[in-house]
Formats: structure tokens, sequence, C-alpha cells
């Protein structure tokens, strides 16, 4: 099966394998330098820096992973696709190139924030004797050795044309990154792939895993991350540079199956070891359009190595031949899937199948303008060992990169001088067997032919063991073998999140649920060091210990955001959704209004509210968003006579906010011939429909200055705590009901979630509804709220072949004492069911929903994120969380003086796809549906308010009838 790689001119896209492995070695370092790439340009002139800014714009424009952003949504980590920006180009006066190299390597060590977008730094040092220097650090996440070429040959090629003040003559590249992750993600689903991965780890499952060399001084490593290191060159002499050339042709062997059968020898010579495996980097561009390409392609392919003394160095490379031949031409296999498959068949959950790694590379060449780039060490390592063939021209040196918590520069030294050594003996005598000048090899380390996958004796479960065990159930879900909350109880200490399915986004995403639960905070790091229940269970006592449960100040911050804003703060990150929570309201004034009055008495109301002078920042290192109340409040707008009102205001009503530096509300006040407009615009993350409501009510009292205002009141002094503990009761209560329902689309779903819409409504009648409310609210006890859920499920199971619907909620999330003049977002997003499979009466259905109902109101303090991770949906990105529907009940609002009718937004934008809303208007209710007008066409929606209006007459006529 084939997969085509085209491009897709997509801003959104899952990151490949590869960058996914890098981010979380990220996220368990802590701002490590590991994967920076530093490049170090001597130029042989003074630098031109506005050329030169010009020339990283086209580079940035050209190559789009050079200006990507990564976050994580639902479990996996999408690279999302910016703007060009050129970062600032700091300009530095040098006195010496000793001293500028220092502080090249202090700042090529500088970690990155991948979050924000900034992949790339460039320094430039002015002053030196012989020309300018350039330092430029890119991070491996956007690109490879491969891409260096072709990065410096269009920064030349841009420099050049911005001297002249010329655009660079160069034609668009055929496909970007983000095309590649996609065409990588779909490859590594297909059969053949599968297939290439089961076989493979088959072959690789003998060899057992963790190669040590004689000296090692410490605990082998998990893999690859950060550690401190350091690098030693090893030249190759002239003389055996010249002569391996000769040897590959005599051979008929690659240079890089010459290297391979060298480094091997060494390895062989101080591990002992006859059998290993080593971690080769490819360059995985497999396709054309790819070759030119500024990314991180970059695989690590395991090769076998199978070691005889007796042979000579020509049986060796035959050998290697064979070995390369076959696992090369399956570069593309990922390497996290291939290091899964092999574990879970030694039982060994999370550990490196490879330690040592190989890469042999062709340095780029120098310019005219600078010589070849500098290699600057980062102190660290992303292997046990490293060895690095370089290529720089006639040149080849050997770089040997080692953790220096494992290694001495000895033991290094040694690794380097015996691979010079067998390269030096090999181009005089290829046919001279291997002992005669490797030496004694130290004691043979004896292998086995495979761990033994372990079985499930492990200890029972303590009490302390059982909520990791829970925290294990909440994020496999249906990915684990133990597929229910309750069989937490099945697992045993032992048990291994990685081998019962997880990953390394889930495993991120269980400790964010950690810290929802009982407010700790663990690093990956803590959690990989001992991925089984019982290590968690640890990890997690320990957190606790550590924490000190602060007392609540309400000063103006920094303030943890609640679960519900830091949903707006990630939803605020996707373009296709901004507009979707902002929370327009558009009221009309009529006659004789003091315009000045009404600016003055806006501005008040705007600056005593805490929450309207927000401002939200990510704490990277705790990973959570915080905010801050004591930023400059909004100032009112006022126009006059706009040339084109509806144009004006729906810019007013859809612009977003930059949640990180402005205040997060807006306010206009039009000014017509006739009358008066005032258009308040906050974002959903500060305030809910309650909190539109204090604002209006307080706006009116300052303009008519006929009482006093409630004192402001902090949202964070009256937030409800959230209860995490009954994640698992909601879960239970909504098992099975169908995530994604059959709805009456008119056009299939796209890529991207569409928040454009357009509302129809349409009037129960008096007479009808005081029917209903005599059965529903008299007899059964329900809500407006429960009869327009139970009527939509029954209009919804007219219109499709649906029978069972999950609707969501919201709820005011104003229990706490002195709540009801805060200003704030305290809405929690609830869930209730309308099931009517079994073929339930009017009555049985309307007692249903109301069972549930209350189910959903006592868990009411359960965090909406935790129940759509617990209940882990396999969401895209073109709908809303677990359910596309949604509905609420209201009351038709009073508007305080002078404030005369609200006007409906237009545009009007929604946040799932159907949404209903029952407002009561004295005896009546009106059913107002607002529809996404990507998915449905008007008729549709009418026609489903038909079936609406159709069940409300079965309702009302025969309550024991069937919907």
């Amino acid at each position: 099966m084939s997969v085509e790689l085209r491009r897709r001119r997509e801003r959104r896209a899952p990151a490949s394998a590869g960058q996914e492995r890098l981010w979380l070695i990220e996220e368990t370092s802590g701002g490590s330098a590991t994967y920076n790439v530093p490049v170090f340009l001597v130029w042989r002139e003074q630098i031109d820096v506005a050329a030169l800014e010009a020339a990283l714009r086209f580079v940035i424009e050209r190559h789009e992973a050079l200006r990507t952003a990564y976050e994580v949504h639902e479990a996996r980590l999408l690279q999302i696709v910016r703007d060009p920006e050129v970062p600032p180009i700091e300009v530095i006066d040098a006195d010496s190139m000793a001293r500028v190299r220092d502080e090249a390597a202090r700042r090529g060590s500088e970690p990155f924030d991948l979050a924000g977008g900034t992949v790339l730094r460039c320094v430039v040092w002015r002053g030196l004797p012989d020309g300018d220097a350039l330092l430029l650090v890119v991070h491996h996440i956007a690109m490879d050795g491969w891409s260096l070429q072709p990065l410096l040959d269009d920064l030349a090629i841009a420099y050049e044309a911005a001297l002249e003040c010329k655009r660079p003559l160069a034609d668009e590249l055929p496909v970007q990154y983000a095309d590649f992750a996609v065409w990588d993600r779909a490859m590594a689903q297909t059969p053949d792939v599968q297939s290439l991965l089961k076989e493979r780890a088959d072959q690789l499952f003998e060899y057992a895993a963790e190669l040590v060399l004689n000296g090692h001084s410490g605990s082998p490593a998990a893999g690859e991350g950060s550690r401190p290191g350091r690098q030693r060159d090893f030249p190759i002499p002239p003389e055996v540079t010249a002569r391996m050339g000769q040897l590959s042709l005599s051979l008929r062997v690659t240079p890089f199956v010459l290297w391979f059968a060298a480094v091997q020898a060494a390895l062989y010579r101080w591990s002992g070891r006859r059998e290993f495996l080593v971690g080769a980097m490819t360059a995985n561009r497999n396709h054309a359009e790819l070759e030119r390409l500024v990314g991180f392609f970059v695989n690590t392919v395991p090769l076998r190595c199978a070691m005889d003394s007796d042979l000579s160095f020509a049986e060796l490379c035959r050998k290697a031949r064979s070995e390369a031949f076959r696992s090369l031409s399956h570069q593309n296999l990922p390497f996290d899937q291939l290091t899964a498959a092999v574990n879970a068949a030694r039982g060994t959950g999370r550990s490196a199948l490879v330690n040592v790694g190989f890469v042999h590379q062709a340095s780029p060449t120098g310019h005219a303008r600078w010589a070849p780039p500098a290699e600057l060490s980062t102190d660290s390592a992303k292997f046990d060992l490293l060895v690095i063939i370089n290529e720089v021209e006639d040149e080849l040196t050997v770089t040997v990169e080692y953790d220096t918590d494992l290694y001495s520069d000895d033991v290094c030294g040694r690794l380097g001088d015996t691979l010079v050594e067998v390269l030096t003996a090999a181009v005089s005598d290829p046919d001279r067997p291997l002992h005669e000048f490797l030496g004694e090899p130290p004691v043979v380390q004896k292998t086995t032919s495979g761990p033994t996958p372990r079985k499930g004796e492990g200890a029972l479960l303590t009490a302390e063991h059982r909520r990791a065990a829970e925290l294990f159930i909440a994020v496999l879900g249906d990915g684990s073998r133990y597929a229910s909350v309750g069989a937490a109880r099945g697992l045993t200490a032992d048990a291994n999140f990685f081998v019962l399915g997880g990953h390394s986004l889930l495993a991120v995403t269980m400790l964010a649920e950690a810290e929802r639960r009982y407010g700790v905070d663990l690093s990956p790091r803590e959690f990989l060091a001992d991925p089984t229940v019982a290590g968690l269970a640890k990890a997690l006592t320990s957190a606790e210990t550590r924490r000190n449960a602060p007392a609540i100040v309400v000063g103006h911050g920094p303030h943890p955001a609640t679960s519900a804003q830091q949903r707006f703060w990630l939803l605020d990150r996707m373009p296709w959704l901004r507009s979707a929570y902002l929370s327009p309201t558009v009221v009309e004034l009529t006659g004789e209004i003091d315009r000045e009055a009404l600016q003055r008495a806006v501005d008040t109301v705007l600056a005593r509210h805490p929450a309207l002078q927000s401002r939200f920042t990510l704490d990277r290192k705790e990973r959570r968003v915080h905010y801050r109340t004591d930023d400059l409040p909004a100032v009112t707008t006022v126009t006059e006579s706009p040339t084109d009102l509806r144009e004006h205001l729906a810019k007013i009503c859809t612009t977003p906010f930059d949640l990180a530096k402005e205040a997060p509300v807006r306010a206009d006040i039009v000014c017509l011939e006739d009358r008066t407009l005032l258009t308040l615009v906050p974002h959903h993350i500060v305030v809910d429909g309650w909190s539109a409501q204090v604002l209006l009510d307080q706006i009116a009292t300052a303009y008519r200055r006929d009482g006093d205002l409630a004192e402001p009141v902090h949202p964070a002094a009256v937030a409800e705590p959230v209860d995490a503990d009954h994640v698992e009761a909601v879960v239970e209560r909504l098992r099975g009901a169908p995530t994604d329902p059959p709805l009456p689309h008119d056009r299939p779903r796209g890529e991207f979630q569409s928040t454009e819409a357009a509302a129809v409504s349409v009037r129960i009648g008096e007479e009808r509804l005081r029917q209903i409310r005599e059965v529903a609210v008299g007899e059964l006890g329900c809500s407006t709220f429960v009869i327009s859920a139970t009527l939509m499920g029954a209009a919804l199971a007219r219109s499709c072949e649906g029978r069972d619907f999950l609707l969501a909620f919201p709820w005011s999330g104003r229990d706490s004492t002195g709540a009801a003049d805060a200003v704030g977002m305290f809405v929690n997003t609830l869930l209730v069911r309308v099931d009517l499979t079994g073929a339930p009466t009017w009555r049985e259905l309307l007692a249903r929903v109301r069972d549930d109902a209350k189910a959903a109101y006592r868990d009411a303090t359960t965090p909406y994120d935790s129940v759509v991770e617990a209940l882990h949906p396999h969401r895209d990105l073109g709908r809303p969380p677990l359910t596309p529907l949604y509905v609420t009940s209201t009351k038709e609002p009073d508007l305080p003086l002078p404030f005369v009718r609200n006007l409906a937004p237009d545009p009007l934008h929604i946040k799932y796809e159907l949404e209903l809303n029952a407002i009561e208007r004295g005896d009546d209710l009106e059913m107002e549906l607002a529809y996404a007008t990507a998915l449905f066409d008007e008729r549709t929606a009418h026609g489903l308010l038909d079936a609406l209006v159709a069940a409300t007459a079965d309702l009302s006529d025969d309550p024991d009838s069937q919907p």
C-alpha cells in the first residue's frame, strides 16, 4: 500500500515520529541543549546585517520548519506553521576570535522554547581582523545534518540578492516538512509497514540491549535524552584517507559500509561482545522532493553486528554490506514503534533498543564569503556513545561523543585510537585477520537469546498503588487489555505502562491527569525512570511530600488558570477556533444618550474587575497557564457613523485577542443618527454568560448614577474547587454513549472545525408548553433544561439513524459565597445522555434524562477536560471533543435602562456543530437552533426544528406514547 507525498498547504499537521521523540526529550530534560545545532561561520569580510536579515527572512519563508511551533492536543503533538518572522539579530563587538568561539559555544547551548515557535537564533560578531563571525543556532526538531547544506546555499543566494536589493531567484519547493509529516504518519500505519515492523522486531529480539565498553563507570542510560557530554576528535591520517576510496572500490562496498565495519571492529575490541546492535543515523529522504528541504528527517536504524575475530576486514565488510542493505532499505520504519515492538516481545517495558550510535556525514563546504562551518559542542550527549564520521572536502575526522557520567576521556580515547588503527591496517591489507591487529578484547560478555518476557506475578496493589493504577487506566482506556476502570484492581504493582500499550505522549497526558486529580506536579522524567504502577505510586507520594499547600492569597498573581481557562487558552492557539471563544454582546440604546457619560461608565466598569485586566502566559516548566490581574484595563472606543456598520461590528466581534499582551475585552460605542450601539466583546476565558449580565447591569448603574456598584470580586477568591475524584463515576455513567452520533450533515467535515454559523428559531406555543409542563414538571419534576434536552434528542432521532445522543451543557459554577457579583469564567461543561433505545415512552424518556442530569450535577465540579481524556475518543481537529451537540436553557434577559434590546452577533460563531438554546419568554419557550454552515444547509436546520415541533406535539398530546 502506498501513500502519496504531496503539497497540502496546511498550517497545522501532526508532528512526524522523529519530531515527537525530540519533543518528548525536551519535555523530560527541562531546557536542555542536547538537540541544539549550532552553526558557526567565520566570514572573510564584514557582514551587511540588513542584507543578512533579508536573507534570513527569505530562508524562513522558504522552509516552513524554521517557523513552526509545537503543541499537544488530545494526546497528539501538532506542528503549527506560523507566519514568517525573523528573530532579532544580535550584533556584538568582538576583540578576539578565541573569545568569540567561547561565547558562541555558550550561546549555542542555550535552550529553545518549542511552543513559542522560535527554533532559530542569530548572532553576529563584528570587528575581527579578518572578517566577522556568524552563529546560527537551530533546534534539531527543525533540521538535520543533511539540511545544513541547503540552508546555507539558500542563505548565500538570498544574501547576494539582498546586497543588490533584489528578490532571490528560486523555484518554490515542491513540498514542505508538514507534508512529509502527514505522509510519514500515514505510511507508518499501512499494513506493509506494520508487517515490516513485526518482521524486523523478530530479527532484533535476540540481540541483547545495552552495549557496554570496558571502563564503563555508570548504569546504562534509558536511551536518547539529555545527559552531560563531551566530544573528542580523531583525525584520519591523509595517507589513509587517500586510500579509502580505492579500498571501497576493491571491496565493492560503499563508504558507509566501510565505516560501519570499522566501527563494529572497534566496539568489539573494547566491549568483548560478539553480538550487539548499533544505531545508524540515516537521512531517510527517499523522495527527490525532499532533497533540498530543511527539516528533521533523520531516523535511527538498528544494525545487527555479529563479530568473529578470525574474520578478515574484507569478510567483515561483506557481512556489513548485507546487513546494511537489508536494514537501510527499511530506514523509514519508525524507530519508536520498532523499539516498542521489541520491548513488548522482551517484556522489558521502556528500555533502549540501542545505546551506541553511528553517523556518517558530509559537512557543508565553504562559500566565497565564509569558510566551512565549524562544529561547536553543546556539552551534551545523545547516546552513551556516538561515533560521528565527518567528511569535509578531502579530510576525514572521527568524532566520539560520550556521556561523561558513564565514560571517561581515557575510554573514549582508546575507542577512537582503535578505530583509526583498524582503518590504517585495512587500507594496507584488508585480507588480514582482525585478531592480528585488534589485540585481545576484554573477557567476552555472555549474551542470551533474549530476555524472557515477565509474567504477571507482581505484588497485589496497595491503596497507594491503586490510584496510580487508576491513572494508568484513565489514559490507556481501550488501548489497554485492562479496558475498564474497575479492572484497575487487576493490575499488579509491576505492570508497565509501555508494555500495556502506552506511549510517550500518553504518559505526558497521564501526568497532567495526576496534577488535576491530586494537585501534584510530576515531571515526565520522574515517571519514565520507573514506568510501572509501583513507580508512579512512589512518585505521587514523593510529589505530595514536596508540595506545600499554600493559603489562597488573592493578589494580582500569578494565579493558576482553571481547567476551563487552560482549555480556552489552548483553543486560542488554533486560528480557526479563536473567534468562537469570544462572547460579544451588542445592545441598542435609543433616545437622547449622553455618549460621553456612557463611555465613562463603560471604562469605569472595565477597570473595576480584575478578570478583565488579566494577561495569560504559559509557565513551560510547570506546563500550566497562569494569569496576572495588574495590567492596564481596556479603554472604550467611540466610532462615529461607520461607512459599513455590519463590517465594523463584525470586525469588533470577531478579532481575536493576544491573551498575553492585551486586555481580554474590548468595548466600542457606535454613534448613529437615530440610535447608539454598545458592543462589549470579552474573551470567554474571563467571562461567562452570568458575567455578561453583571457587566451590563453595572454599566447601566454607572451611567444612570442611581446606585453604588458592588465591590469587585477577584475570580480566584470565589472559584469553585475542582473535584477530579469523580472522573470514574462520570466515565462509568457515560460509557457506551456515542461520541460521534450520525447527524444529518449536508457536507462532510473538513480537516479543521469550522465555527461559522447561522441560526433559526421557533416558538413552542403557550398552550403546548402548559400541557408539557403539567406532566414533565408537575408529575416528574423535570426542569426546562431536561425538557429541552429530551426534545432535542427526539428531534435528532427523527432526522437521522441515531437513537442515543450525548449533549454537552453548561453549569454555572457559582456556588461560592460572593460569586454572584463576580466577573470571571466559572462555567464547567457537563454531559447529559438522551437514550431512546429500548422504545421508552415520553414519560420514561423524560425520567431517564432527568436522572442522568441529576447525576451530572452531582459531579459538576469534575473538570470537563478530565472527562474528555478519560473517555479518550480518537478525535481529529475537524470536530469538538466528545460530542458535536450542545444544549442550554436560559430565561429572557432583563435589560437595564438605558439599553432597549439585544442585537444578534453577525457573523455568528459557535463552538459545536448544533447548539440548541431554549429561551423562556414569559409563558412561551423559544427554541433557537444554531448550526455550523460548513456542515448544514438552512433547509436541514429548519427540518430539525420541524421535527422538534412535531415531537412537542406528540409529547403534549400523549405522554405515554413513544417518541
